[in-house]
């Protein structure tokens, strides 16, 4: 990973598409500045692993970020993913500080802003508007989690390969056909089908 330039203003609207409307003045960006690395990734470069801390806030700046654990040690299962404008994070290390248990990917060259969780919760202490934007955070953790879960539970795969597809507008066509029917629980076959029934009713 590389460190680059700060772009102040990418960042306020990315933060924004994150966590919905909030004014983010020069006071409470210059305020998140301090607190946040801006860094490159290298396209299939793991950047977070087994045993690691999920020790901040990672919004997507530019490119894809898979995050995905491994069942019995070989079945690779895909937990989420976030383009440009999403937030990730393990939210259970991020919230107990145990290591996590999954693997963060870049699966496109990719830059990423992150906010140190323990320099930002410091921060929030003083500043009324950080520590809403801290609760804001928590409630995209809380909210997506939930719709996961539920997803898993109730939907079939066609269903999660629709709601995968309005969540991030043109995802599937970005990433592999591997990592889209680990997402949705099937095999590529299976995967292949879904697609073709998609592409017949639009």
């Amino acid at each position: 990973m590389k460190r680059v330039v700060i772009n102040k203003s990418l960042v306020a609207s990315e933060m924004q598409r994150f966590v919905g409307p909030i004014d983010l003045n020069e006071e409470m960006l210059n305020k998140l500045m301090q607190v946040s690395t801006i860094e490159k990734i290298k396209k299939h470069e793991v950047f977070l692993k087994p045993g690691d801390k999920s020790d901040y806030i990672g919004v997507v700046l530019k490119g894809m970020v898979q995050i995905y654990h491994y069942i019995n040690g070989n079945k690779l299962v895909s937990d989420f993913f976030a383009s440009e404008g999403c937030g990730f994070f393990d939210s259970n290390s991020f919230v107990t500080g145990e290591p996590s248990q999954c693997y963060f990917e870049a699966l496109e060259p990719t830059v990423v802003a992150k906010f140190d969780r323990k320099e930002l919760l410091e921060a929030a202490k003083t500043d009324p508007m950080l520590d809403y934007l801290y609760y804001k955070v928590l409630q995209y953790a809380i909210k997506s989690t939930n719709e996961h879960l539920n997803s898993i539970l109730h939907d079939t795969a066609e269903e999660k390969y629709t709601n995968l597809e309005k969540r991030i507008p043109g995802l599937t066509a970005r990433i592999s056909s591997i990592n889209i029917a680990s997402y949705i629980g099937v095999t590529q076959e299976t995967l292949c089908r879904i697609k073709s029934k998609q592409d017949t009713i639009f």
